[in-house]
C-alpha cells in the first residue's frame, strides 16, 4: 500500500511539474461572423447606421458630433440630459425607466457621444427621447448651478492624483495651444460658464450634418430606419463650425517637465511622444509594438521593470491615437530611491524597441492578444456599437473591423522595428514627473533640461 500511494503521489507531482512548466498552448483565435453593416443619410445630413444583432433583446444607440474637448462641451454634456423643453429631468428618467432605458452623454478630444439603450421592444421610443435629449437641452440654471460646482469639486480631488497631473502636463508638452491640449477646466474657468453659453454651443455643435447615429441590437434594418427618420427626420441642418487647429508643440531636444509634490514618497514617470492620426497605416503596426513594449503582462517594461528589477509594479505602454494625432508613451510609479534608475529603464527598452528585432515569440503573443482582446469587446452590443462609432469618429476605411485580424497577422518585426524607431522618439520626446523635487532632483537633471513646475 505504501509503495502504491508513494507511487500516486510521484506521478501527481510530476504532472504538477509537467503543468507548470509545459503550459498548453493558446487556441487559434475564433472565426468572427460579422453582422450586416447598413449605413444609410438622412436628408439632414445625419448618417445612420444600422446593425442587427440578436444576441440579446436590447438595443444600443449611439448618436456622435464632432466636437468634444474644452470647457464648455464638457459642462455642456453633463447638463445635457437634465431636462429638454419639452420635458423635466425627473419625466426624462421615468420615461427612460419605464423602457428599462438610459441615457448617458460623455466627451472626448474628438467628439460628444449620447450613448443610449433600451429593450429592443420600445426601440421607437428610445430613439425618440434619445433625439429630444440631443435637440432640445434646454440647461435649466439649477441644474447648470449644480453641475458647475460638482465639477469643481471634482477636479479639486482630481489634482491629488499623481496620474492626473501627469497626463494634464503631458497633454500639454506634446499638443501645446492645440484643443488635444484640454485634460479639464480650470475652477476660476468652470465658474465663469453660463447657461446661455451652453445653448449656444449646443444651437451649433449639435447638429445632425455633423454627426453619425450608430444602432446595434435587436432590430430589423428598414423597420428602424423608418423609427430613426421619424425621430430624427425633421431636424434642420445648421452650417458647421471650424474650430481652430493650431500646430502641435515641436521641440529639438528632450524635455523634462517636473511637477513638485512635496513629501511624496514615489514617481510617477511618463515618457512620450507625438503620434500619427489614428488612421494612419502605421496604427496597426504601432499598436503591436506598444504591446510588445509594455501592453500585456508578458511585456518587455514587465519583466525588466518589475520582474528583473522590482522597481515598480505595473509598467505600462499605451499608443493613444485621436482623429489628428496622438501619443505614445511608457508610465510607471516607483519609489524615490529608484527614480533615476526606472527613468533609464524606460529610456532603454525604448531605444531597444527601435534598433533590436523583436522575437517570433514576441510578435506572435502580441498578436493573438490584441486580435483576442478585440474579438471580446466585440462580442457585446456596446462594444460592437463603439468600436463602429470609432470608423466614423476617425475617418477609418468602413471595412476596419472586418479586415482587422488578416491586417495584424500580416505584421512583421520589420514592420514594428520601422515604426518604433519613427515614434518611439527618445530624443525629442518629453519626459513629465510627478514626486518630490528636493528627494529626487540629483537623478533627474541627468536626463535633460528641467522645467519644474509647482
Amino acid at each position: 500500500m505504501k509503495r502504491i500511494i508513494a507511487a500516486l503521489l510521484l506521478i501527481a507531482t510530476t504532472s504538477l511539474h509537467a503543468e507548470q512548466k509545459t503550459p498548453p498552448p493558446p487556441a487559434a483565435p475564433r472565426v468572427t461572423e460579422w453582422p450586416k453593416i447598413t449605413e444609410r443619410k438622412l436628408d439632414n445630413g445625419l448618417t445612420v447606421v444600422l446593425v442587427p444583432l440578436h444576441n440579446v433583446p436590447k438595443v444600443t444607440a449611439l448618436l456622435t458630433f464632432m466636437s468634444g474637448n474644452g470647457s464648455v462641451a464638457q459642462l455642456a454634456a453633463r447638463v445635457a440630459t437634465e431636462g429638454t423643453t419639452t420635458r423635466t429631468s425627473r419625466q426624462l428618467r421615468e420615461a427612460l425607466r419605464a423602457i428599462g432605458g438610459s441615457i448617458g452623454v460623455t466627451t472626448d478630444a474628438d467628439a460628444t457621444t449620447f450613448s443610449s439603450e433600451a429593450l429592443s421592444e420600445f426601440a421607437p421610443r428610445l430613439f425618440e427621447l434619445l433625439a429630444d435629449s440631443a435637440r432640445h437641452p434646454a440647461f435649466p440654471k439649477s441644474e447648470v448651478e449644480l453641475a458647475k460646482t460638482n465639477l469643481a469639486q471634482e477636479i479639486a480631488e482630481q489634482r491629488s492624483s499623481p496620474d492626473f497631473l501627469v497626463d494634464e502636463r503631458m497633454r500639454k508638452a506634446l499638443f501645446g495651444a492645440h484643443p488635444y491640449s484640454f485634460v479639464t477646466a480650470e475652477p476660476d474657468a468652470i465658474a465663469k460658464l453660463t447657461r446661455e453659453q451652453l445653448q449656444a454651443f449646443a444651437a451649433t455643435r449639435y447638429v445632425p450634418n455633423d454627426a453619425h447615429l450608430i444602432v446595434v441590437g435587436d432590430i430589423d434594418v428598414e423597420r428602424s430606419f423608418a423609427e430613426v427618420k421619424k425621430a430624427f427626420g425633421d431636424w434642420a441642418k445648421v452650417a458647421r463650425v471650424a474650430d481652430a487647429q493650431p500646430a502641435f508643440a515641436k521641440r529639438d531636444r528632450r524635455q523634462i517637465y517636473f511637477v513638485d509634490r512635496p513629501d511624496s514618497v514615489q514617481s510617477t514617470i511618463r515618457i512620450a511622444a507625438i503620434a500619427p492620426p489614428r488612421k494612419s497605416a502605421d496604427y496597426l503596426p504601432l499598436r503591436i509594438a506598444s504591446t510588445i513594449l509594455g501592453g500585456s503582462f508578458y511585456s518587455r517594461l514587465n519583466r525588466n521593470i518589475r520582474e528583473a528589477k522590482g522597481y515598480s509594479y505595473s509598467p505600462y505602454s499605451l499608443a493613444q491615437l485621436q482623429r489628428r494625432a496622438g501619443a505614445v508613451f511608457v508610465e510607471a510609479a516607483v519609489r524615490n530611491e529608484v527614480t533615476g534608475p526606472t527613468i533609464l529603464e524606460l529610456l532603454y527598452e525604448l531605444d531597444r524597441m527601435r534598433v533590436d528585432a523583436v522575437t517570433d515569440e514576441e510578435l506572435t503573443s502580441a498578436k493573438r492578444y490584441s486580435i483576442g482582446s478585440t474579438q471580446v469587446e466585440l462580442e457585446t452590443q456596446a462594444g460592437l456599437a463603439n468600436r463602429i462609432a470609432t470608423i466614423y469618429t476617425n475617418d477609418l476605411p468602413h471595412e476596419f473591423l472586418e479586415t482587422f485580424r488578416g491586417n495584424v497577422e500580416k505584421i512583421t518585426a520589420a514592420d514594428v522595428r520601422k515604426v518604433a524607431a519613427k515614434y518611439f522618439d527618445t530624443y525629442r520626446g518629453a519626459i513629465v514627473i510627478v514626486g518630490d523635487w528636493s528627494k529626487v532632483k540629483e537623478q533627474v537633471e541627468p536626463f535633460g533640461d528641467v522645467t519644474v513646475l509647482k
